[in-house]
């Protein structure tokens, strides 16, 4: 899914990031390498148009792709924490399960937890992404694609997770401040 209008956006208040030089396509090969995956279409017009890695709003991460740069680590480097010792089914707040191998984070928060490609199905060039809460080992925030993460986090300019829910799972639940 293609988001020129989200970068433009974004690049009419490029004063609102921490932004950095962008990807080449030997960086976006690189991790692609690396990760053994295709990155969504949405991720990697991101990173080669607006920037390689990103503090958006000042308020959300978003990981670089190659060597990533001085701030921000490359998205395989972050991929390779491991979530559990072993491949495990998470359960989605929501409903459901995902399995933690199909899980690569994008996207790290101060609370040690993680926005992550969900990597079992790509439709349209676009993996479904998940909120995980890598204490207690729960996704929350399921949605369709990177590029409705990014729309919601332009739209609202907070980090994406405290739209989604209220003060009961956020803080309840999540043990989020």
């Amino acid at each position: 899914m293609r988001i020129d209008s989200y970068i433009q956006q974004m690049l009419n208040n490029s004063s609102e990031h921490e932004l950095w030089e962008k990807a080449t396509v030997e960086d976006i090969f690189l991790t692609e390498k690396e990760l053994g995956l295709k990155l969504p279409e949405s991720y990697v017009q991101l990173v080669s148009e607006f920037s390689n890695g990103a503090y958006l709003y000042l308020v959300q991460e978003v990981s670089a792709v190659g060597k990533g740069n001085r701030q921000i680590a490359p998205i395989q480097a972050v991929a390779g924490r491991q979530w559990s010792p072993v491949d495990r089914e998470i359960p989605v707040w929501e409903s459901g399960f995902i399995s933690s191998s199909s899980l690569v984070p994008f996207s790290l928060d101060h609370n040690g937890n993680a926005w992550c490609f969900i990597t079992g199905t790509l439709t349209g060039e676009e993996y479904p992404v998940g909120y995980l809460d890598c204490t207690g080992l729960r996704m929350y925030g399921i949605m369709e694609s990177f590029a409705a993460w990014l729309g919601v986090l332009i739209k609202t300019r907070q980090e994406v997770i405290r739209t989604l829910y209220g003060d009961d799972v956020i803080c309840g639940e999540m043990g989020l401040g």
